[in-house]
């Protein structure tokens, strides 16, 4: 998504999972909005912004994700829902479609929520990768340094 002027948005289609972990881009181009609405806006910041974090996670943890985990799934989830809240406007502004009101009433506020479930479930995952590899270096640092000291005793 950018957004070359106030009244213009250029929004790419998302990005599935693989694309996200391997670095490539959607196929599809991108599609402009001409003064869209502020719930669009949200929903697609919303959608860039769990594609930053997914980003971020798999940098952290590289192949290291246990995708049986609980916490893992639910983000994968979260961000699908995400992702296909985009893609139904991303589809619909393609085609020169209206965005279906029922739609917005029903969908708006289920990304809302979704994205907030989605970011905490991210960042705690972050975070706690994050901790173990300190502790991980602590530890390393504990060993060399009673290692280092021993080495000097005479035997």
């Amino acid at each position: 998504m950018t957004s070359s002027d106030f009244n213009m948005l250029q929004l790419e289609a998302p990005r599935d999972m693989l694309q996200i972990t391997d670095g490539t881009h959607p196929t599809e181009g991108a599609v402009e909005i001409t003064n869209p609405a502020t719930w669009i806006r949200t929903m697609v910041r919303h959608q860039k912004q769990a594609e930053r974090d997914l980003k971020q996670l798999t940098d952290l943890c590289g192949n290291t994700i246990d995708r049986t985990d609980q916490r893992i799934q639910q983000i994968k989830e979260a961000y699908q829902t995400l992702a296909e809240g985009t893609r139904y406007i991303y589809d619909r502004a393609n085609a020169n479609l209206e965005i279906e009101e029922a739609w917005v009433r029903s969908e708006l506020a289920a990304a809302a929520n979704t994205y907030q479930t989605f970011a905490q479930n991210v960042w705690q995952e972050i975070i706690k990768r994050t901790q173990e590899a300190n502790q991980q270096q602590i530890s390393q640092a504990l060993q060399l340094g009673t290692g280092q000291q021993c080495s000097g005793l005479p035997g």
